[in-house]
């Protein structure tokens, strides 16, 4: 009574094959694809100049801060240098450590001897005489390094 037919399919396959056939080069789509490929080599290698240069910016800008910040080291060592020298040389500080340190003392008249142009001679001792304390007048006392010890 009601047998359903069902529908048959056939496929048949035939297998080409194109081994012999030859393809002839086209030179317009050759010329555009070498067009293409050194476009992009152009825009590449833009990109990586830009790049290397943007680099190089940077660390000279690095190399700059850091050069600016070693001058201003230097600078502020050099200030204190000059005012460690100033307040080393100071006359009476050296004086006073002559005295203090070392046991310097002003030298007495006949100690003092001053060269000349004139021939040498060598002073005759003369006979010690009591060695006053001299008065605080306008008189400066003698740098250290010129005075001798007693």
């Amino acid at each position: 009574m009601g047998e359903k037919l069902m529908p048959i399919e056939i496929h048949i396959e035939k297998r080409i094959i194109n081994n012999n056939v030859i393809r002839e080069a086209d030179a317009k789509s050759h010329r555009d694809y070498i067009v293409v490929t050194v476009l992009g080599a152009i825009f590449l290698l833009g990109l990586f100049i830009y790049g290397w240069q943007h680099y190089r910016w940077i660390q000279y800008g690095y190399r700059i801060a850091e050069a600016q910040k070693k001058k201003e080291q230097l600078a502020e060592i050099g200030r204190q240098l000059r005012l460690e020298r100033a307040s080393l040389s100071n006359p009476q500080r050296i004086d006073a450590m002559a005295r203090r340190d070392l046991g310097m003392v002003i030298p007495s008249p006949g100690q003092i001897v001053t060269l000349s142009d004139t021939p040498l001679t060598i002073p005759t001792p003369q006979t010690p005489q009591p060695v006053q304390q001299p008065q605080q007048t306008d008189v400066q006392p003698q740098p250290a390094a010129f005075a001798a010890k007693r």
